[in-house]
């Protein structure tokens, strides 16, 4: 029976098992593809600040340095041209030997473990090298190897790299939590994504790593926090890696080197020589104990690795010291040099590891490199300044008062602005990496040979040059600081331009004024830049120099748009004050025509359609709005504006915005909720819509910097380019049917922004831009597989059902009943069901409809048109008195019964030709459609209601024409009559064709006795109008047309009154 403290217990599910604990279901995604669309090409800039992000291997002329998330490994030529090539490793990477833990039998792939085993805690705590990431009950299904990669994971930075002597490997540390040491091959067929071996004993980022100086061993020491140093046996042809000796170390470590076989560590008032091959301190004894089958139970102590001996050496006068970087001249010596400027001897000749102080320079020293071949040493400090020391001044140790003999030449000792952070010797020349992320090489004493510029702040943005410009730049970057950098489609810098910031002094002592923004015109003829403060500057594109600045906004400018049309070149910038200002470029300056401020937001992008038609923008106010350019030609220049014309609310914050180049109607929004939206900007329908998914996971990210590129020739395919925040990385889309080409990693503190560059030949390059000061290049290419995987929008998986149409995107379906039809709706209703026992209906009642209060302008109000009885007292009517009208108005809601021709008549005449008042019949007719001829019958009435009382209320209107009134006379004559015929047929009751011809006659009889009212009211003859007396047609044309105010049609009992 094994101790329950030693790790061996019964386990129910075995840690090699192959079966998972944890079944689960089947992901409906496709496995993670071997082949990549994007291939890293070029990167530049660096993010090496010490020493150990830095090494030198003279014998292939390469040196390696730390960008980001990878390791570089450039190569000089003999003409001084350099080869890059790009290690990293993605996070769900599986190198291709198996290391165990050393504290487990078995434990796949150097994964990182996350469970603890209780008793090897108690012996880290003791103080015996053990690590707490590993564990000796690791389980087979936990290994990150097979997971695949999700946006969960973060990509981690590179920190160190190391050679081998012999050349054949690369070591690679990295930060963060659960960081991993990387071992790749360098031979030519190595693969530069999949290492050979992945250590992960450590928990807490990776400072140094080094290889001996025999390419047996590898030491890889933690950070502060993680406070371990390992020291690891590596297999000379496969790589693979062995833990040989570990042990604590706590110190605040600045760089290790190996100084023949044997280790130091240099830091904060700590040097510290290290010895693998020497023995283990003596253990105190313990009692051996045995199973219940008799065998030896394996104690804790033969569980952990060897202990790693070192002592620490004795500073004497330095122990206030910050040892900053270390260089071996001998298999027992070394230089070791601090932040003071002390130049100091490590000798350890007899194994007591003195330190003597050999000069005090007078600088702070950052870097040191060693000539073995002129047997001197090179020295720079924080200021810029570079000085040689002789090897033989430093062996004979003077003191500290005592003048330096070694030579200071004039090249070699001038300051500079920038200093020197990493440096070493390769064929007798200098290569360095100073503050401003700069590569230079150069010979001590003379000029600089080579020059890699970069940015030395944060890159936040790139755009690309329509024409390229004289210089032969394709595209530029900017940075926080002011400085725009100009480069060729190879990434080498083809010129610079530096914009003054100007620096506002605020009660914020931490606020520093940034360029935010930087575009070219379409002919690069001048440059527009907007910074934190929102001022506007124009610069030159032939000088380079400022021609024009103007304060635009109260806050950072977050975009510009400019449109080079006939009329004039129009300039547009958003910021974060709400505001969208809309200049035009007179000359150098720029004149502001129209602040647009629709949104109630910050905005965050513009754009100008391709004809300059159209400007867009979006706001964190979750609006899209949509503007179109309205222009008039007077004197002088022409006058533009842009009026919003529809403003589209989308679900979520939209955070970047692109027009399809093929089709312009068509725009691309990414929004916070982690879709991507194709909207048609003609009417605002949502046309496609996709979640940016991961092709082997369910994880979302959120998407910005949007760019679409070209269909491809060879495929139909177009892609859609971007970056995500959430786990750093670019990625490309195809936008038809939102399948993920791939996506890449390599800017560990955030991708600013990205851009797709095309050429003629069909070659595609995308290039990124990251916060930690890089610029990375690289190349698309779509192969066979990935086309296959592709899935075709029209076409549908066998295993999926297909896809419906998309009814949500559709205007909703609209009926609105007219009152006409709601009324023989009524009626149809009323004469199946009867309401009152009589089967009478009820009377009807007036709605009044109902205005709101919010409305701007009041409708007027007219009284209602009641019945008009027909009562013919006299050939002659009168005219209604005034306090007739005041009686008839009050009276005006009161249900008239119609003249009486004969008493029975008087009983089954209804009082109004109202649908709601006529007669229902059993069934013959139902229901009216719209457009029937009931509807039509109802619509003639209201227009000769409406023409009676137009008649009525037309004083000052042109007189009518004798045949018009003829015309209408006839047409009341032949209508009566097909209603008469249509009553007979349809209702077969005698009596109802005198009803009909009796009200059309009363109706056309009104409209004639009204006109002639009309005339007689003027008391005109026929010589004032023309000849025409009082009793002709034409007197009544003439009449009629400045007749005076009558009495409204209905507004009485009898004609007399009304």
């Amino acid at each position: 029976m094994y101790p329950a403290n030693s790790g061996h217990a019964l386990r129910l599910t075995p840690a090699n098992s192959p079966l998972s604990k944890h079944p689960g279901t089947k992901s409906s995604y496709k496995t993670m593809r071997t082949d990549h669309c994007l291939l890293l090409k070029q990167v530049i800039g660096v993010t090496t600040c010490s020493p150990s992000g830095f090494d030198c291997l003279p014998s292939t002329r390469s040196f390696a340095y730390t960008a980001g998330a990878a390791a570089i490994v450039s190569t000089l030529d003999d003409k001084l041209e350099i080869n890059q090539r790009f290690f990293r490793a993605r996070p769900a990477a599986i190198a291709v030997n198996n290391t165990p833990s050393a504290y487990s039998a078995s434990t796949p792939g150097g994964a990182p473990q996350e469970t603890r085993n209780r008793t090897v805690a108690s012996l880290r705590d003791a103080g015996i090298g053990y690590s707490p990431n590993a564990s000796p009950v690791g389980d087979w299904g936990d290994s990150p190897g097979l997971k695949t990669w999700t946006a969960r994971e973060r990509i981690k930075a590179a920190t160190c790299v190391s050679f081998s002597p012999d050349g054949r490997f690369l070591a690679v540390g990295e930060t963060g939590y659960n960081p991993r040491v990387l071992i790749f091959s360098l031979v030519n067929n190595g693969s530069p994504e999949i290492p050979l071996t992945i250590l992960s004993e450590h928990t807490f980022g990776i400072r140094c790593v080094a290889f001996s100086a025999d390419s047996e061993y590898l030491a890889s020491l933690g950070t502060v926090n993680d406070g371990f140093l390992y020291i690891w046996s590596i297999n000379p042809k496969t790589g693979a890696a062995k833990l040989h000796s570990s042990n604590k170390c706590t110190s605040y470590v600045r760089d290790m080197i190996w100084m023949g076989s044997k280790l130091v560590t240099v830091g904060t008032r700590h040097i510290k020589v290290w010895r693998p091959t020497g023995g283990s301190p003596p253990q105190s004894p313990s009692k051996q104990r045995f199973g219940s089958d008799g065998t030896p139970t394996p104690t804790a102590a033969s569980l952990t690795p060897k202990t790693l001996v070192g002592r620490n050496a004795l500073l004497g006068s330095l122990v206030d010291a910050v040892f900053t970087c270390a260089a071996p001249i001998a298999d027992d010596q070394a230089i070791v040099c601090s932040d003071r400027g002390d130049v100091c001897l490590l000798d350890d000749t007899d194994g007591n590891q003195r330190i003597m102080k050999a000069r005090e320079e007078g600088l702070a020293i950052c870097s040191v490199a060693v000539n073995a071949s002129e047997r001197t040493v090179w020295v720079a400090g924080k200021c810029g300044q570079i000085r040689p020391i002789f090897l033989k001044d430093l062996t004979r140790p003077t003191t500290p008062d005592t003048p330096s003999s070694s030579p200071s030449p004039r090249s070699c000792s001038e300051r500079r602005t920038e200093y020197i952070s990493a440096m070493a010797f390769l064929d007798n020349q200098i290569i360095s990496i100073d503050s401003s992320h700069s590569i230079k090489v150069f010979h001590p004493f003379g000029k600089v040979s080579k020059n890699i510029p970069a940015h030395r702040d944060a890159v936040l943005g790139v755009r690309l040059l329509e024409i390229p410009t004289k210089m032969g730049a394709c595209f530029f970057t900017w940075s926080a600081g002011g400085s725009v950098r100009f480069w060729d489609s190879a990434g080498k810098c083809k010129g610079e331009m530096n914009i003054e910031l100007e620096h506002i002094e605020l009660d914020d002592d931490e606020y520093v004024n940034e360029l935010k923004v930087v575009l070219a015109s379409p002919t690069a003829e001048f440059f527009v830049s907007g910074d934190k403060s929102g001022v506007l500057r124009v610069t030159d594109g032939t000088t380079l120099k400022c021609l024009s600045d103007i304060r635009a906004h109260g806050s950072e400018v977050t975009d510009i748009a400019i449109s080079s049309g006939e009329l004039c070149t129009l300039v547009a910038s958003s910021s974060r004050d709400r505001m969208v200002q809309l200049f035009r470029r007179v000359g150098h300056n720029l004149e502001l025509i129209q602040t647009l401020d629709e949104h109630v937001g910050a905005v965050g992008e513009l754009i100008f359609s391709a004809s300059g038609d159209k400007l867009l923008s979006c706001s964190s106010d979750r609006t899209v709005v949509i503007r179109e350019l309205v222009s008039s030609k007077g004197f002088g220049d022409p006058k533009v504006a842009f009026l919003p014309v529809r403003t589209l609310t989308l679900k979520a914050t939209p955070l970047s915005m692109a027009l399809l180049p093929e089709q312009p109607d068509f725009l691309v929004v990414s929004t916070a909720d982690k879709s991507i939206q194709k909207i048609d900007v003609r009417n605002g329908r949502n046309v496609q819509s996709f979640r940016a998914l991961d092709s082997e996971g369910n994880d979302a990210v959120v998407m910005d910097a949007l760019t679409i590129g070209k269909t491809f020739s060879s495929t139909s395919k177009s892609i859609l380019a971007g970056i995500s925040m959430t786990d750093k990385s670019v990625r490309v889309y195809d936008h038809r049917s939102g399948y993920l080409l791939d996506k890449a990693c390599g800017h560990t503190e955030g991708v600013t922004d990205v851009a797709l560059h095309e050429t003629e030949q069909g070659k595609t390059t995308l290039i990124s831009t990251g916060s930690d000061g890089t610029i990375m290049i690289w190349d698309f290419s779509l192969p066979s597989t990935a086309q296959q995987d592709i899935p075709n929008p029209t076409e549908q998986d066998g295993d999926t059902p297909p896809t419906k149409e998309n009814h949500s995107s559709k205007s909703p379906l609209r009926r609105i009943l007219s009152k006409s039809e709601l009324a023989e709706w009524h009626r149809h209703s009323d004469s199946q069901y009867p309401g009152t026992p009589n089967n009478q209906p009820s009377p009807p009642r007036h709605v009044r409809k109902k205005t709101s209060k919010y409305s701007l302008a009041q409708t007027a109000k007219l009284p209602p048109v009641p019945n008009i009885p027909f009562k013919y007292n006299s050939p002659t009517p009168s005219r209604a008195s005034p306090s007739s009208r005041k009686v008839l108005h009050a009276r005006s809601d009161h249900e008239f019964s119609p003249p009486t021709a004969s008493t029975h008549s008087s009983r089954t005449r209804r009082s109004s030709i109202s649908p709601r008042n006529r007669s229902k019949s059993s069934g013959n007719i139902g229901a009216s459609e719209f457009g029937g001829l009931n509807a039509a019958t109802e619509q003639t009435c209201r227009a000769l209601r409406a023409y009676r009382k137009r008649l009525n209320g037309a004083a000052n209107e042109v007189p009518l024409r004798v045949e018009n009134i003829r015309e209408l006379e006839r047409e009341l004559e032949a209508t009566k009559k097909v209603l008469g015929e249509r009553a007979r047929r349809i209702e077969g009751v005698e009596g109802r064709d005198e009803r009909l011809e009796e009200l059309l006659e009363g109706y056309s009889e009104r409209l004639v006795d009204l006109i002639e009212r009309k005339v007689e009211a003027r008391g005109m003859g026929r010589g004032e109008y023309g000849g025409y007396g009082e009793g002709t047609p034409e007197g009544v044309e003439k009449r009629a047309a400045n007749g005076e105010e009558e009495v409204r049609s209905g507004d009485g009992e009898n004609w007399e009154d009304g």
